[in-house]
């Protein structure tokens, strides 16, 4: 199917003097892959506008990068309106990395089929027109704006406070809303009573004109909730086992949840040399630099609701069955957000922010605490891994059973040559609210697997970079083992070394660290990657991506885990719950190994991956214990 550039003429604007308005729709075999809105005005300025999300991952400045180029047009007459439901076509959310393989070559062709389109148009010619498929966009050896430094568009403002987040927003008029919540981790209201309280469905608190008396105010509620228990921590991998699911194979599914080759337990069962483990991995928090809040008014026209978050349209679906309004009676509107990491996907604090506003009768803001953002947002999927492997005499991985318990089936592939697998995905019944990760589950897998290599290597009595090296085949990621050995120098430093390496959502990569164990605490002395995600379109931008994700990796990794009892979590506070610090982050480098004519794939999520399996590796190497569970210093001071 071609792809169709249809002009929206609110009008034809240009004739009048005032501009012109492009919907650009490319489209696939399927039907359509992304719609891009352009709008070119009198002046010069071109803007785009995206359903995409600025989460501080720099998406802003990489589309204004597209259109700049395909446009041709210098990035500084660039502007970029995203995540106003009102404004912007749907397409899709901000998350799986998804802007750099699919959002990006969308919203360039499309800009290339406005810049041909806009070449020959005049005033009295046909608003839509069939564009050839074999639109061209700029070849990488022509690019004069992608594949360059520059600078986030916001980073100024961000810098110097100028930048407005939803926490900042005002509104004349507006009520500071707080809503009431159980002192369980599970709790369902059963009454509320007091002066002040606002009912709408199952949500009750209150609102007041002045923020520093909200706790005041909710204090004088009279609430009673019944609740239930948690299962204790200590229960819950148990309860997973016996909870789980068996897969059934899916390979339509973005991770299918089960992957057979040959005959693992056959292979299995006639190996000689087999090894067995299983491994653990906690709930943790995302614990964003930001509380999520939110601003809800209504009016004859319906709600409107200005937050933070990453799928404006999935959001705006769910406030809308949640009111029971047409969607098209609710306006969201996403500002630039303070960090998600795949926590605010949902639209908890819209609806909270939209139940009061409506039982008030005037607009409220609700903002959460940072104990609600620890007691009340999901976590990330608690997890137990269990593997069965067999190794050849000359130190080949033959066999291969791998069996994730509730975290998820995201990078259950090895990227290892395996002739007999089976890597299983059980879906199980867990007590806590867990949801979207960054990198999903990727995590748990790739720790579980590149820890259980490690322990094959011992096995085999091979040095761990050598026997990874054996059993790997692909081109590309054995380049980026082989490069950032060289440069961080494995095998040649008396300081305790691990390694990792891993395949996902596209991105080939390597990690290797050093560190000195200190009791029961880790000390990180330097860290060594490399990286090959195809074209590389900001290489500044891409850096910062993959030290970003292997930063926040350190922390659960080391010593994040959010601990709860039979009643609720126990550490909801930076002051309990410990993420990593400027002190925890060592020197770091970061090797990136542009593949120009290979198309690009996202990087935000997949370097965390393997940050903690390398530092257990390392550890290992240290101490000679063998750590298979996460936070890792947890391990070490038990």
């Amino acid at each position: 199917m071609g792809n169709r550039i249809a002009v929206t003429r609110r009008e034809w604007l240009g004739a009048a003097g005032s501009g012109l308005a492009l919907d650009v729709a490319v489209e696939g075999a399927d039907g359509p892959l992304l719609k891009a809105r352009f709008e070119f005005a009198k002046d010069g300025v071109v803007t785009l506008l995206t359903g995409k999300c600025e989460l501080g991952q720099g998406c802003r400045t990489l589309l204004a990068q597209c259109v700049a180029e395909e446009l041709g047009v210098p990035i500084t007459r660039v502007r970029v309106v995203m995540a106003d439901t009102d404004r912007v076509p749907d397409d899709g959310g901000t998350f799986a990395s998804l802007t750099t393989p699919l959002a990006v070559p969308a919203i360039r062709r499309a800009a290339a089929a406005a810049r041909d389109a806009l070449r020959t148009m005049t005033p009295v010619q046909a608003l839509q027109r069939e564009i050839p498929p074999g639109v061209k966009v700029t070849a990488p050896a022509e690019w004069r704006v992608l594949g360059k430094n520059v600078p986030n568009l916001n980073g100024r403002d961000i810098v110097t406070g100028a930048l407005r987040y939803a926490g900042d927003i005002k509104q004349e008029g507006v009520l500071y809303g707080r809503v009431l919540r159980p002192a369980t981790y599970h709790g369902e209201l059963s009454r509320a009573e007091g002066s002040g309280v606002l009912r709408e469905g199952a949500i009750a608190g209150v609102a007041v004109t002045d923020g520093g008396s909200l706790d005041r105010a909710a204090g004088g509620i009279r609430a009673e909730w019944k609740s239930r228990d948690l299962i204790p921590a200590a229960d819950l991998y148990d309860h997973f086992r016996k909870t789980g699911i068996a897969p059934t194979a899916n390979d339509s599914a973005r991770y299918p949840p089960l992957l057979v080759k040959g005959a693992a337990e056959t292979a299995l069962a006639s190996a000689q040399r087999v090894h067995q483990a299983s491994y653990t991995i906690p709930a943790i928090a995302h614990a964003p630099l930001e509380p999520r809040a939110a601003i809800a008014s209504w009016d004859d026209k319906g709600l409107t609701i200005r937050s933070c978050g990453q799928v404006p349209f999935g959001v705006r679906k769910q406030v809308a069955a949640a009111f029971k309004l047409a969607e098209d009676r609710v306006r969201v509107v996403f500002l630039d957000t303070g960090g998600g990491f795949g926590g605010k996907h949902g639209p908890e604090v819209l609806i909270e922010a939209a139940a009061l506003a409506k039982a008030a009768g005037k607009p409220v803001r609700v903002e959460w605490t940072r104990e609600e953002e620890f007691t009340r947002s999901y976590c990330r999927p608690p997890g137990v891994i269990d593997i069965r492997s067999a190794i050849t005499n000359d130190g080949r991985i033959a066999a291969w059973d791998f069996r994730n318990y509730n975290s998820g089936a995201a990078s259950l592939a090895a990227p290892y040559d395996i002739p007999h697998h089976r890597c299983a995905f059980y879906r199980a019944e867990c007590p806590l609210r867990t949801g979207p990760y960054r990198s999903l589950a990727a995590v748990a897998n790739t720790f579980a697997r590149e820890t259980h290599v490690d322990e094959l290597a011992a096995l085999a009595d091979a040095d761990p970079l050598e026997f990874r090296l054996k059993n790997i085949a692909n081109p590309r990621l054995r380049e980026a083992i082989d490069r950032a050995a060289t440069r961080f120098g494995w095998g040649k430093r008396k300081a305790a070394q691990g390694v990792a390496c891993n395949v996902e959502k596209g991105g080939n990569l390597a990690l290797f660290v050093e560190l000195e164990v200190n009791g029961k605490r880790v000390r990180l002395l330097r860290m060594v990657a490399a990286f090959d995600c195809g074209a590389i379109l900001n290489p500044e931008g891409l850096r910062n991506q993959v030290t970003g994700a292997m930063v926040m990796g350190i922390g659960g990794a080391l010593f994040e885990e959010l601990r709860f009892d039979r009643k609720k979590v126990l550490n909801p506070s930076f002051s309990t719950y410990r993420v990593p610090r400027f002190t925890d982050v060592p020197p770091f480098e970061v090797i990136l190994i542009d593949r120009r004519e290979e198309t690009p794939a996202g990087a935000g999520e997949s370097p965390i991956t393997v940050v903690a399996p390398a530092i257990g590796a390392a550890i290992f190497q240290a101490t000679g214990k063998r750590l298979r569970g996460l936070p890792l210093e947890k391990g070490l001071a038990g």
